[in-house]
């Protein structure tokens, strides 16, 4: 990635990088290694077969104990969010509760897709695509009182974009009262079964595929895989649903249902292949549950079903994958269906609404506060600008890397080092959570807490990754690179050392700042308020529209007196906030400052 830049921007092509990087390899005598990091010497089937088999399944129930019986070090931001996810598809707890919000990946600890800027979207559930006319309502006015912007999405389904993480508690509330449940568009798992409205409205209609799409829904949703699944049901042989573009669909014939599995879209579109024929509707369930289950099992991490599929061994008379799944899940040629009708079933009892669960449990709300030290909260457009799309309100345009607003540059130097700094305290031990950063206010500045109860170390460092000026840090995950303790920026994974704030394989740099705990009290050593929001104030570095940044038309100029400790430069919207003071000589700067040496910055 760092040499050819592929995989960097959407990521859609890191599959085929990965092939091809492994296929040069091996033509030069070399491999690719199917480890899942540096902390386990493991892939991915290879460990949950490991767990999913021990004969003391609480030896295995937690990261921690996985960790220390099959791999070493911390942990990191692979391997975390793929053990979260088969402990969820084995045993299937609340995902945020008891350390298990430690090794979620960005979507799934908030519980919400983050977007640019740190929003987040809210994604209900809605069942073969039916929804009431009170629902619908709901969401309008969800939309107008959190003023989000609507869109009907491609899986028949509405996504509210723009709502702040502190707020996400309070609109599920409010969508629950008209039954909704979360749609799981956070997570790797069953996303929507699509449906056209076959016999119930449609004149070529043979089957109900609404309430069967409906049924197939309700029976999956919740359910954590190794990637994302996609399923369709279609009334008839015209197939408006689409459901042979999936991983798995359902196409109605006369006689019941043809079941179609491993299909996608994506980078590489593959069309499913036909499992079995003419069967009902619970026929169709108990081969759906044995295919996904056998797919949890054994698919490698972030592996759709399609390539799972194509890699399968082939049946015993030459008839492909296709061949092996029918004698795996009809003819149990391998005795393992009891096992995958088990553990299914298992998966749909312990089904629960998650944000239900939250909504109704002050404790499991508290963890979506913005603040740790104080009930303040900084509005999300101001962090970064919103701009009008025919009439709803979107997040600016980030700029190109390496173009003004990206890539922040923190100064080169102790900054603070001749900065007159104080112990403040912000907060008890119990107000940070272990093993995950927590978000604290200081000023206008957004700083980061690292409770790493693994390594018995605290850390605080800025909230804002310097690329693209996102105050998100704090919803990175810890973990460590040979040894050396790290967090991975939830937007793009830019990985910085908590010890120095450098960045591993990059150029970044973040500010960081002494810790201590004295009792049950945390505080951090900082410099004056003002000083400190000179360079890492919200206001500063708000991301606003590319063709609004006009610093040097923006600043206006103080005067000050003989004794002057600088010029400050206020930009509209405090961009460029400076102060510098070198003798009588005076500087200005649009982006970085040097505080005052001799006089605090409240005396100037």
């Amino acid at each position: 990635k760092k040499c050819s830049k592929a995989g960097t921007g959407c990521g859609g092509c890191e599959p085929d990088v990965k092939a091809i990087l492994s296929e040069t390899l091996e033509s030069m005598g070399g491999s690719l290694s199917n480890h899942m990091c540096e902390h386990f010497p493991l892939s991915r089937p290879e460990l949950m077969a490991l767990v999913r088999t021990d004969a003391d399944p609480t030896s295995v129930d937690s990261f921690e104990k996985i960790l220390a019986k099959h791999g070493h070090g911390d942990g990191c931001e692979i391997c975390k969010p793929a053990v979260a996810s088969m402990l969820a598809s084995l045993v299937n707890d609340v995902i945020i509760d008891d350390g298990r919000m430690a090794l979620q990946d960005t979507n799934d600890r908030s519980m919400a897709n983050m977007q640019r800027g740190g929003s987040y979207s809210v994604v209900p559930r809605v069942p073969g695509g039916e929804i009431s006319p009170d629902q619908l309502i709901a969401l309008g006015e969800a939309a107008k009182k959190y003023n989000l912007y609507s869109k009907i999405t491609g899986a028949q389904r509405v996504d509210l974009f723009g709502a702040a993480k502190y707020q996400l508690p309070d609109i599920w509330e409010d969508l629950g009262k008209v039954g909704f449940e979360s749609g799981h568009a956070y997570g790797k798992a069953l996303r929507t079964v699509k449906s056209c409205v076959g016999s119930t409205w449609c004149r070529y209609g043979v089957q109900d595929s609404v309430s069967f799409a409906v049924r197939v829904e309700n029976r999956y949703k919740g359910i954590r895989s190794p990637h994302k699944m996609k399923s369709a049901v279609s009334g008839c042989v015209r197939e408006c649903a689409e459901a042979q573009g999936k991983d798995f669909g359902m196409i109605a014939t006369e006689n019941g249902y043809n079941l179609y599995v491993g299909g996608n879209g994506g980078v590489n579109p593959v069309h499913a292949e036909l499992l079995a024929s003419d069967i009902d509707e619970d026929t169709v369930i108990k081969y759906l549950d044995r295919y996904i289950m056998y797919y949890i099992l054994t698919a490698d991490r972030l592996e759709r079903t399609a390539p799972w599929q194509a890699k399968l061994p082939s049946g015993k008379n030459g008839g492909g994958p296709i061949e092996h799944l029918k004698e795996v899940i009809i003819e149990d040629s391998l005795g393992i269906c009891d096992e995958l009708d088990r553990r299914m079933q298992h998966l749909v009892d312990t089904y629960h609404d998650e944000w239900a669960e939250v909504v109704k449990d002050p404790a499991r709300r508290a963890k979506f506060k913005q603040f740790a030290n104080t009930d303040k909260n900084i509005l999300k457009d101001d962090m970064i600008e919103f701009v009008d799309m025919r009439g709803q309100l979107r997040p600016a345009d980030w700029p190109k890397d390496g173009q003004p607003q990206t890539n922040w540059q923190a100064p080169d130097d102790d900054i603070f080092a001749k900065s007159e700094k104080k112990w403040v305290t912000v907060g008890k031990v119990s107000d940070f959570e272990a093993n995950v950063g927590t978000p604290i206010l200081y000023g206008d500045t957004q700083l980061a807490v690292f409770n790493n109860k693994q390594r018995g170390e605290w850390y605080c460092t800025q909230n804002m990754c310097p690329h693209k000026q996102a105050f998100v840090l704090s919803q990175g995950i810890l973990g460590d690179t040979a040894g050396a303790p790290k967090v991975a920026c939830p937007l793009h994974k830019k990985q910085f050392s908590m010890e120095t704030g450098e960045e591993f394989g990059g150029d970044l740099k973040i500010l960081t700042f002494p810790i201590k705990l004295e009792g049950e009290e945390v505080s951090v050593e900082l410099p004056n308020e003002h000083e400190l929001d000179a360079i890492l104030g919200t206001n500063g570095l708000r991301v606003l529209k590319s063709d609004c940044v006009d610093v040097t038309e923006d600043a206006i100029k103080v005067p000050t007196g003989r004794r002057g400790f600088g010029v400050l430069e206020a930009g509209k919207d405090l961009i460029g906030n400076v102060l510098k003071k070198e003798g009588s000589r005076v500087e200005t700067t649009a982006l970085h400052a040097t505080p005052v040496n001799e006089t605090s910055v409240d005396e100037s």
